[in-house]
């Protein structure tokens, strides 16, 4: 008898202290929770990368800006269309929206120093400010210029493998200049660079070119990377595996054939 009357009471006490136990450690852990101390805290959601394609569904049109140098411009094609009117039309088509061209603003033989002056101009600047797509071909003229006695393109000129890669490291600079430059115009278009090839690629003595090009390449790619909003065109294949194909006959420009691959690209990466 005196057995039953401890034992309720006791199993009622422990219960109890269990109990509270169970609260106390309940209640700490939502503490650590809900008011984390420092040093303790959860760490915030890592920021998502920034995109590398334009989200224009919201658009009902879009407006392009070109800029650079004589491929830019369309020299070469016997059309006249050049790459920019055909990425324009068809990416309008692929779209299904009004795609319009703000301006034009190649000039052939144009370097990238000398783009990075033109970039202060009020044209310029204006032209890129209202585009969301900046279609851009530079440094072609920095890395391949010819003697200024007047060599040949088609001989190479005074050009040589080794050359080329001695000016790298000095033009490399010109290239970020300008990706800076116009992405400080311009915060949110998406720029859409045409990767260079190596248009001396059947003379044997400039098949050494190809390396520096690449390395030039891996370069804009690791600008375009950095900005979040930038894309590199990759052409160097195209012209490799079938010059005669699409370079016309000044030996350095691409053709009307050369310009379609090079828009059917530039589209496929903007979408």
């Amino acid at each position: 008898m005196r057995r039953s009357k401890w034992l309720w009471p006791t199993l009622g006490w422990t219960t109890l202290v269990c109990l509270l136990l169970m609260l106390t450690g309940f209640g700490w852990a939502l503490k650590d929770s809900w008011l984390p101390e420092s040093g303790i805290a959860l760490p915030e959601p890592s920021a998502p990368e920034k995109a590398t394609g334009g989200d224009w569904s919201g658009k009902t049109e879009l407006y392009v800006t070109a800029l650079g140098d004589s491929l830019t411009k369309g020299t070469g094609d016997a059309t006249g269309e050049g790459y920019v009117d055909r990425v324009v039309e068809r990416l309008a088509k692929e779209m299904d929206k009004p795609v319009h061209l703000v301006n034009n603003l190649a000039i052939n033989g144009l370097r990238a120093d000398q783009m990075a002056d033109r970039l202060e101009e009020k044209g310029f600047a204006t032209a890129i400010s209202k585009a969301d797509i900046v279609l851009l071909t530079i440094g072609g003229n920095d890395l391949f210029q010819v003697a200024q006695d007047g060599g040949s393109l088609a001989e190479g000129g005074d050009l040589s493998p080794e050359l080329l890669l001695e000016r790298l490291p000095g033009l490399r600079p010109r290239l970020e200049t300008v990706m800076s430059k116009i992405r400080e115009l311009n915060p949110t278009a998406r720029i859409a660079y045409v990767g260079l090839y190596n248009a001396f690629y059947d003379l044997p003595q400039m098949l050494g070119a190809s390396d520096v090009v690449a390395q030039w390449n891996d370069y804009a790619f690791a600008l375009a990377k950095a900005d979040g909003n930038a894309t590199v065109v990759p052409t160097y294949d195209l012209f490799e595996f079938d010059l005669k194909k699409y370079l016309s006959s000044d030996h350095f420009h691409p053709n009307e054939f050369g310009y379609s691959r090079i828009a059917d690209r530039i589209v496929q990466a903007l979408q």
